[in-house]
């Protein structure tokens, strides 16, 4: 991991956040976040409350001092509450991306006891001994309106003192194309609103979040290339490292695998070093405020 440079003339300088997402979702994607955050270039995760390794993974954190913040799951898993009404079966099992989003969309659940969800998934990480740092949510459910309002109420409640930028915002990097183009032009209709919901809540957020048009394509060129051209200001790079894990789930696959060489990868830090980017996580936002 390189260290971090102190918080000097920070308007002047590139700031970024490099979040791995998912910890805790099982024990070869830890291996390759603590790999990535221990050898790399990873200064951050967000960790699943109700992963099928969370308990092996907040133990990890403790141990590492790696930085984390809730990611908040509504799709994926099991409800920790058990069943919601509109949203999971019987068994409390949460309904996938697609099917959320659709929930999301028309209000099609029972909102207190979705809070309820959400507060267990937060009060988990805490007490297991761990305050997380900020908030984002998993397939970026707090991007829709009702979840934006509930999740800056938790954090406020919680002392969590921020959340992921609700502002896609890479530069010079094209649409990969169908089906992420879709998910792309829906996160930038819906994040401008949210944005201002939390920064109207007095949360701390970067700039913007980078690195979803990269989604499955992040490699060592490519993040090279990001590097090079991120501008001034105070950023997240959202990156998903690992190791292949026979789940029959298609982003469990041998690009986690790549994308873990990418952010070991000596030519990153070289430019890191050479563009003098600040590495920090998302505790040094109040030092940029």
């Amino acid at each position: 991991m390189l260290e971090n440079p102190s918080w000097t003339n920070i308007h002047s300088m590139i700031s970024l956040i490099i979040n791995a997402d998912d910890l805790g979702c099982n024990a070869l994607r830890d291996r390759g976040i603590l790999e990535a955050y221990q050898q790399g270039i990873v200064t951050s995760a967000s960790i699943l409350a109700n992963g099928s390794s969370f308990n092996l993974a907040i133990e990890q954190v403790k141990a590492s001092k790696l930085p984390v913040g809730a990611h908040l799951n509504l799709s994926d898993g099991r409800a920790l509450t058990g069943p919601i009404k509109g949203l999971t079966d019987s068994s409390g099992n949460l309904p996938g991306k697609k099917q959320l989003r659709r929930h999301l969309t028309a209000n099609s659940f029972a909102p207190d006891e979705v809070r309820k969800e959400l507060e267990a998934q937060i009060q988990c990480i805490l007490q297991a001994g761990v305050q997380p740092d900020h908030l984002d949510g998993h397939q970026h459910c707090q991007l829709f309106p009702y979840l934006t309002t509930m999740v800056t109420e938790l954090a406020r409640e919680y002392g969590i003192p921020a959340m992921r930028s609700a502002l896609p915002a890479d530069i010079s990097l094209k649409d990969p194309g169908d089906p992420l183009s879709k998910e792309l032009l829906l996160y930038r209709q819906l994040g401008h609103r949210a944005n201002e919901s939390i920064i109207t809540a007095g949360l701390m957020t970067p700039d913007g979040l980078m690195g979803m048009p990269l989604l499955n394509r992040l490699d060592t060129t490519n993040l090279c290339n990001f590097l090079k051209n991120v501008p001034e200001g105070f950023w997240e790079l959202m990156v998903h490292p690992g190791y292949s894990c026979n789940t029959g789930h298609p982003f469990d696959g041998p690009q986690r695998e790549v994308e873990l060489l990418a952010l070991l990868s000596p030519e990153a830090k070289q430019i890191i070093a050479r563009r003098n980017i600040s590495l920090c996580h998302f505790g040094d936002l109040s030092c940029a405020s």
